[in-house]
C-alpha cells in the first residue's frame, strides 16, 4: 500500500475506510458461519422461524429437513457476501486515495446490483425455506408461503440507489477525461 500523505479532504475518507473494511470483513465471517450453526441447532431454528415468519403449521426440523432450508438459504448467503465483499473492495480503494477511480464505480455498481438481486432472492428464499420445512409432511399438510414486506422494498431501494450513483460517476469520470482532452 501507498503511504504517501492524503490530502487532508481524503483524511477523514481514509480513517472511515478502514472501519468499513473492519466491520465489513467481520460481517463476511458471520454471513458464511451464522448459517451452519442457525441451521445446525434445532429448537432455535425453529422459534427463529416460527417468529420472523409468523407461522403456526407443522413444520419438520430433523436433519434432513434443515439441510434443505440450509440450501434454500445458500443463494441468499452468497448474494450477501459478494455484497460485502465489493463494499471491502470499494473502501479498499477509498483507503488508498482511489475515490474516483474506475474500480470504485465498478465495486459500487457491483454492490448495488447484489442488493438489487438480494430484494429479488429474499422472498423466494423464504418460500424455498418454508418448503424444506414441510416437504416431510404429509400431503396437505405443507406449507407455501410468499411474503413481501418493507424489508424487501428497502434492499431494493438501496441497490439501485447505489446502481444509480455507480452510473453518476462513470459518467462524471466520463465527462472529466472529455474535459481534460480539451486543455
Amino acid at each position: 500500500m501507498n503511504d504517501a500523505p492524503l490530502p487532508p479532504s481524503l483524511r477523514r475518507i481514509r480513517w472511515i475506510a478502514h472501519w468499513v473494511r473492519a466491520m465489513a470483513l467481520f460481517a463476511m465471517v458471520v454471513v458464511i458461519g451464522f448459517p451452519l450453526v442457525f441451521w445446525s441447532q434445532p429448537a432455535w431454528a425453529e422459534r427463529a422461524i416460527r417468529e420472523d415468519l409468523n407461522l403456526t403449521g407443522a413444520l419438520q426440523f430433523d436433519v434432513a429437513s434443515r439441510i434443505g432450508a440450509l440450501a434454500a438459504n445458500l443463494p441468499l448467503t452468497l448474494l450477501t457476501f459478494y455484497a460485502l465483499l465489493s463494499l471491502w473492495r470499494l473502501f479498499g480503494g477509498y483507503l488508498r486515495g482511489e475515490v474516483f477511480s474506475d474500480a470504485a464505480t465498478r465495486h459500487l455498481r457491483r454492490m448495488g446490483q447484489s442488493l438489487v438481486a438480494m430484494a429479488v432472492v429474499m422472498p423466494l428464499t423464504q418460500t424455498a425455506t418454508v418448503l424444506a420445512l414441510t416437504l416431510g409432511n404429509p400431503p396437505g399438510q405443507r406449507l407455501l408461503s410468499f411474503q413481501l414486506g418493507t424489508p424487501h422494498y428497502v434492499v431494493l431501494l438501496c441497490g439501485l440507489v447505489l446502481t444509480a450513483m455507480a452510473l453518476v460517476m462513470r459518467e462524471a469520470q466520463r465527462m472529466a477525461q472529455e474535459n481534460a482532452e480539451f486543455v
